[in-house]
């Protein structure tokens, strides 16, 4: 029988468009690394396959630069980067070996392996996407949840032109005590995606301040500054009210975000939060809001709180917990009647400043007040405060208030936390 030498000509165009097409796009090509390699400063090393993977023995140390153009980056456990060079994620679509590559976000499953102790500089304008990529045969242990995929850096994650942001899609985005993020903003962000899986995790060596760039979507940009006064990691993430699933006030008065902040042990932080003035609630004030944690059930907590600029509070001395289920890990802002509670007063006989006075408390139906000292000692409890408490008989010094309060009689308490300092000899 002959072969039609027609038929033999169309599969050889169909095999030489193929083979093209791939050399075009690089669909399917993958490169795979597990040595150690050295990029010596000065030079470059370039990745642009499709596919870019890193085993558990690869060993890169770069003091140049390594550019990635892949689609999907996987890091196996194991994998060590360091050195005084940088790593370039760009866009596939830039791609100058493979030129039909299409333009897209790059996927990086860092399989939260060891920190990237160097300068990785983000300049892929559609996103970088944390992805639980499959491993391509080196049978290693992965980790499962918010851990399955995370990137763990312990150098310098530059987000370098607009767009490109960091999508934490369900997984951890880490910084260790040396790691830190640059040139964030409104269009340059790490994204929750508005899950309440996966956090912005960073690891305070003392109380310098480090900010969250969170949000749930590019633009709309809620970052939270955090200041421990000791030592430990925290976790934050963003969402709006129906995402975080808690209950007790009208959205009226609030602003339509929580953040979900937590710490792998208990830690008092001072805590800036900042939000879009577009989600604000009919009724939302911002000049009498208040940084609020939810308490269970319909409770909320009331810490004193500055609103420092439009859409920007801060309140210190926050109470944050050790367990990401637990009620007070959601923190949102709440405008409830005006209250004025100094956190000084100089009871010294002259007639100005003499009582530990809270401006507004006549507005609320009911209230209590707890006042002690920096030993936890009661000194003072009273039902319906007056403002009329002196401190008689107690030393100056800083004493520590908790205030219930009720707007209508039949509410749940709200409560607010703060301190006052006692000053006798103060004169004008």
């Amino acid at each position: 029988m002959m072969t039609n030498p027609k038929h033999i000509y169309i599969v050889f165009l169909l095999l030489f468009w193929a083979l093209q097409l791939k050399a075009q796009n690089g669909a399917g090509s993958m490169t795979v690394d597990n040595s150690t390699v050295n990029v010596v400063a000065g030079t470059t090393e370039q990745r642009f396959s499709e596919g870019s993977y890193f085993g558990p023995n690869a060993n890169w140390v770069i003091d140049g630069t390594l550019d990635i153009w892949s689609k999907n980056v996987w890091i196996a456990p194991g994998a060590t980067f360091s050195g005084s060079g940088r790593i370039v994620i760009h866009n596939p679509g830039t791609n100058p070996f493979y030129t039909s590559m299409r333009s897209g976000p790059t996927n990086i499953d860092g399989n939260n392996g060891n920190f990237i102790n160097l300068l990785i500089e983000h300049q892929n304008n559609s996103d970088l996407i944390l992805s639980d990529i499959s491993d391509p045969g080196y049978g290693t242990t992965n980790a499962s949840g918010e851990s399955s995929a995370a990137l763990n850096i312990a150098g310098t994650l530059d987000l370098a032109v607009d767009h490109a942001n960091v999508i934490l899609n369900g997984h951890n985005l880490a910084f260790n005590t040396s790691g830190k993020i640059e040139n964030y903003g409104q269009n340059r962000m790490v994204s929750t995606g508005n899950s309440t899986d996966g956090h912005m995790v960073k690891e305070y060596a003392d109380n310098s301040a480090f900010v969250f760039p969170v949000g749930i979507d590019e633009g709309d940009y809620t970052p939270a500054t955090l200041t421990p006064q000791s030592a430990g990691k925290l976790y934050v993430s963003v969402q709006d009210y129906r995402a975080s699933l808690t209950t007790g006030f009208s959205p009226k008065q609030g602003m339509d975000r929580s953040w979900h902040i937590y710490s792998s042990a208990p830690a008092k932080v001072n805590m800036t939060l900042q939000h879009n003035v577009s989600t604000d609630g009919s009724l939302f004030k911002e000049a009498n809001a208040a940084i609020s944690q939810y308490n269970g059930g319909t409770k909320w907590n009331y810490y004193k709180t500055i609103n420092t600029a439009v859409g920007v509070h801060t309140s210190n001395d926050v109470d944050l917990i050790a367990n990401l289920l637990g009620n007070g890990v959601w923190f949102t802002k709440y405008a409830v009647n005006a209250l004025n509670i100094p956190n000084v007063f100089t009871p010294n006989g002259d007639g100005n400043n003499d009582t530990f006075e809270i401006r507004g408390l006549e507005l609320f139906a009911e209230n209590d007040m707890i006042i002690v000292n920096r030993w936890g000692n009661e000194v003072f409890k009273q039902t319906n405060y007056k403002n009329t408490w002196t401190g008689d008989g107690l030393n100056e010094g800083t004493y520590y208030y908790i205030l219930r309060v009720k707007e209508h009689a039949g509410d749940e308490w709200q409560v607010y936390k703060g301190y006052i300092t006692l000053i006798r000899a103060f004169t004008r």
